[in-house]
């Protein structure tokens, strides 16, 4: 039972940052200063960058270019989920996306998350991840993580060459020791940035979209398939839903290919795509995610059908 709270997490995050648990920033206290949370004491003997060459996309694995749609989410939107695992609760995602306030040409998305009182007991989460990317096309500019599990405390920050067609991703320990890895080819999507990509296109009962997608020190190019409708039931309420299993086509760390392996997402039916669940399967039983609040919502959703629970919490507008 110790290990197995870390993979399934993991696991929660890839889902979420690829398709997209979504997004939305700055609503109701919940903004956080990325570098006030974030900053490392510096080391007195940092260890030097390890270079390397850059990691090359695969010349013959095409990749499709989308037009970005009506953005699915608004301003200063917040969408709380609870993930448990086996019945137990095994932590919290909080997900929020707003106008970047000095950049107003870019949104901002963060997420944090927090393992439940029972795993920290086993595995103490406490992670943090933000993006920026460009309000109209939605390409991302760069990238801050920090991952602060038990007694490792890492952070990454990466910048987006779209001109050279480079990302760059730096890694600094608690030690104040640095990693530095380079990816070159293509165009790739941060996970906010492509989950917004994502959830505007059409999403059409069995169609597939191929994204490719760089998380922190790895990259991913993932095909999703919109397998088909399928009505569910969450805390949160009863939705027309359509499911969605994504397949790793490439990815440059193959030691985690089975981390996106097993995870369903399901999308409301509508024009904002929203996710209410993630269900991540683990070597015993599964990690189910679901959404349990959202505040700051736009007018249009999330849209319940007529059996929606009446204990389900309320949307703020």
């Amino acid at each position: 039972m110790v290990r197995a709270p870390r993979p399934a997490l993991r696991r929660l995050a890839l889902a979420t940052a690829a398709m997209a648990l979504c997004v939305a920033s700055t609503g109701g206290g919940l903004r956080a200063n990325a570098s006030a949370i974030a900053s490392p004491a510096p080391s007195a003997k940092p260890r030097p960058h390890r270079a390397q060459d850059p990691i090359p996309l695969p010349a013959d694995l095409p990749i499709p270019r989308y037009r970005p749609g009506a953005p699915p989410f608004a301003d200063g939107e917040t969408l709380v989920y609870d993930a448990s695992w086996i019945g137990i609760p095994a932590a919290e995602a909080r997900i929020t996306l707003a106008y970047n306030r000095a950049h107003p040409e870019w949104w901002t998305g963060q997420m944090w998350i927090t393992s439940s009182k029972a795993v920290d007991l086993l595995y103490r989460m406490r992670d943090y991840f933000s993006e920026n990317f460009q309000r109209g096309s939605f390409q991302p500019a760069d990238i801050y993580i920090l991952q602060h599990e038990k007694k490792r405390r890492d952070e990454w920050r990466v910048a987006f060459d779209h001109s050279a067609h480079l990302v760059t991703s730096v890694k600094r320990n608690a030690h104040g020791r640095i990693w530095t890895r380079r990816f070159s080819g293509g165009d790739p999507w941060g996970p906010f940035s492509g989950a917004m990509m994502a959830l505007s296109q059409p999403l059409r009962a069995g169609q597939s979209y191929t994204f490719d997608v760089f998380s922190g020190g790895n990259r991913y190019v993932f095909e999703f398939t919109v397998v088909k409708r399928e009505r569910i039931t969450t805390a949160f309420g009863t939705f027309d839903t359509m499911r969605i299993e994504p397949s790793v086509l490439w990815l440059s760390e193959g030691s985690f290919r089975s981390q996106a392996r097993e995870t369903t997402l399901w999308v409301t039916d509508d024009a904002r795509h929203l996710p209410v669940r993630i269900a991540c399967a683990v070597f015993i039983g599964e990690v189910v995610a679901d959404l349990v609040k959202v505040t700051n919502a736009p007018a249009s959703g999330p849209t319940r059908t007529a059996a929606s629970s009446s204990t389900a919490q309320s949307t703020d507008p």
